[in-house]
């Protein structure tokens, strides 16, 4: 498993930001943009999105997430151009930047009391190339329709 911290990962970007480096930062955010400052943030609705329990993804998301004995909090961090998810992994912090157009929709299915949420993304990756992916998500339903409601105002957005 490779995690980079400056590099596509050939598929999902994801970044350890368990420890305050700026470079890492300024990475990150080169491709999802500076967090909205306060007057945005207020006129926006907020930056951060409901929590959620984080099931797995594309790439190496799911191999992060895939340990069984605990569970993925997961949350997003709306920013100027996109938003950022952010999750905890054996004690690391990861963030996985999207711009607005890596995002293509949100879908909900019921599963008993809860429901799961699954964010599909495309992106294109290093040599050129298209490539799609997922993020799961489980969450209560209020929270799942709070989320829903979070990601397509985030999309619809300008």
């Amino acid at each position: 498993m490779r995690t980079a911290n400056t590099a596509d990962t050939g598929a999902m970007r994801l970044w350890n930001l368990t420890y305050n480096d700026p470079r890492r930062w300024a990475e990150v955010h080169a491709i999802s943009g500076k967090p909205l400052g306060f007057w945005a943030s207020l006129k926006s609705g907020g930056t951060g999105s409901p929590r959620a329990e984080l099931l797995g993804g594309s790439g190496e998301l799911s191999a992060l997430v895939g340990v069984e004995s605990a569970r993925t909090a997961c949350n997003f961090e709306r920013t100027e151009k996109g938003a950022i998810l952010y999750f905890r992994s054996r004690l690391e912090v990861y963030g996985a930047p999207f711009q607005k157009g890596d995002i293509s929709g949100v879908t909900r299915m019921p599963e008993g009391a809860v429901e799961r949420l699954t964010m599909w993304c495309g992106w294109t990756d290093p040599d050129g190339t298209a490539s799609s992916g997922s993020v799961d998500m489980r969450l209560s339903r209020s929270s799942a329709a709070r989320m829903e409601s979070y990601i397509r105002r985030w999309l619809a957005a300008e």
